[in-house]
């Protein structure tokens, strides 16, 4: 008898974790049911644009999409007794961002920091991705998409190189015959690297044809997985939509409005009494994120208000200045950073060291751009943690006591009544992490109480 359970206690545990992950994956789709004919191209073919994000380049919403892939989805209803209700007819393509990126004629004036970096003069499709509310994005990079001649998709959405290595964790080792490779996730990136970057000169295919042989050898490769595995691969897209590092935007506006209903599509705004976030645009024209780690502490105080101080440390271990190629792709992480705090705050204070590290265009404190935006306050500023180095910014600024006609819900504010005829709502406290950014350590002390979160996705408190 023992011997029995020893042998089908693993397949039994098996089975109950498929269960798990095919019931959470179901109950996630569930509301989108509705939707599946628009999704599936049922009625008419269904186009999805995805941008193949770099997140060892951060851009507003995820990585910088120096490529994409273009997949059609049409599916053909047949006969009732036919034992296949559904024929799927899917058709994916791969494709340079530089291809449309070159087509716009005529010019558009850019965000001040993305002429600072480039100089360009215009702005383009390849440095769309700026507002980090995705949806507004979404509508840039619309446009330059068409502009561009290409196709403005039903469905726009960004996958990161992150996501696409966990599922080649699952997927395994395979082999590019184009290329006599065998991929690993240990070595897709410095491959991709090699074959699109060295040597790349404007009209060159050579971007394209390394992501249609690496994408389609992927592609047969992952047909052929066990179903077990396939669940898992689901399970893996769907903490990633849930945790926002793929936003996705779609044209039907009853579509989009329930993706921003279930914080699917990457929208920014206030979301607590004291809302906070960081956004970090690597415009270094390098890959220094693969290197760069960060923390942060927040210590919320009560004193007239409430006082609410940020240190972020940024450190970075890229081996030289600038990058290396095909040793590394790192070097200085010159960011345009953006703090996003409740409109309501006073006494906004801001201090970093360095203060200037060359080549930013102004480092100053004073330099610091504070803005109304999305429902809250932005202040974007230039900063640079050097190649081996750290750097520091500590933020502060003060809040309103909040007040409302309802007793508080907190015991902690119980010592903070204001002398007014209202009692004090809870305090709530919102840290949103950057769209597509995998992970940012926070350590919170909140009227004492202490906190901590990865920041895989969103810290709400209460």
């Amino acid at each position: 008898m023992k011997r029995f359970w020893l042998f089908f206690l693993p397949i039994i545990l098996i089975s109950l974790s498929v269960f798990y992950l095919s019931f959470r994956v179901l109950e996630f789709f569930k509301p989108f049911l509705p939707f599946t004919n628009y999704l599936l191209g049922v009625n008419k073919p269904t186009s999805y644009l995805i941008l193949l994000g770099n997140d060892t380049e951060m851009r507003a919403n995820g990585g910088f999409a120096g490529s994409y892939a273009k997949l059609t989805l049409s599916t053909k209803r047949l006969e009732f007794l036919n034992p296949r209700v559904l024929e799927f007819s899917p058709k994916i393509t791969f494709h340079d961002i530089y291809v449309p990126n070159g087509q716009l004629g005529g010019h558009v004036t850019p965000p001040e920091p993305i002429q600072q970096a480039f100089g360009h003069g215009t702005w383009e499709l390849a440095n769309a991705d700026w507002e980090p509310d995705f949806p507004t994005s979404a509508t840039n990079i619309r446009w330059f998409l068409e502009k561009g001649k290409e196709i403005n998709p039903d469905i726009l959405t960004i996958i990161n190189l992150s996501t696409i290595k966990q599922v080649l964790n699952l997927v395994g080792s395979f082999y590019v015959p184009e290329y006599s490779a065998q991929i690993t996730p240990d070595n897709l990136y410095l491959f991709l690297q090699g074959k699109t970057e060295v040597g790349f000169f404007p009209g060159s295919t050579q971007k394209r044809d390394t992501l249609t042989a690496v994408g389609q050898a992927l592609i047969r490769k992952a047909k052929g997985l066990s179903f077990i595995k396939k669940i898992k691969i689901a399970q893996i897209l769907y903490t990633d939509i849930i945790n926002q590092n793929i936003v996705v935007h779609s044209t039907n506006l009853s579509f989009q409005t329930l993706l921003e209903q279930k914080k699917l599509a990457g929208v920014l705004s206030p979301e607590a009494f004291d809302t906070y976030s960081l956004i970090e645009t690597n415009l270094g024209a390098n890959k220094a994120n693969q290197f760069v780690t960060r923390s942060t502490t927040h210590t919320i105080t009560p004193s007239s208000g409430i006082h609410h101080a940020v240190t972020v440390r940024f450190t970075n271990s890229s081996p030289e200045a600038n990058p290396n190629p095909p040793i590394h792709y790192g070097g200085n992480y010159i960011t345009y950073l953006r703090f996003y705090i409740p409109l309501e705050a006073k006494n906004i204070t801001l201090t970093r060291d360095p203060i200037s590290f060359p080549p930013l265009p102004d480092a100053s404190p004073s330099s610091a751009l504070t803005t109304p935006k999305y429902g809250l306050t932005e202040i974007g500023f230039w900063h640079t943690t050097p190649a081996g180095g750290e750097s520091t910014l500590n933020l502060s600024y003060d809040l309103p006591l909040p007040t409302c006609s309802l007793p508080p819900k907190q015991p902690a504010f119980n010592n903070l009544a204001p002398t007014t005829n209202n009692s004090p709502c809870s305090y709530s406290l919102a840290i949103l992490k950057q769209h597509g950014l995998i992970s940012s350590p926070q350590s919170i002390n909140l009227f004492g109480q202490t906190f901590t979160t990865d920041l895989r996705h969103s810290f709400r408190f209460p």
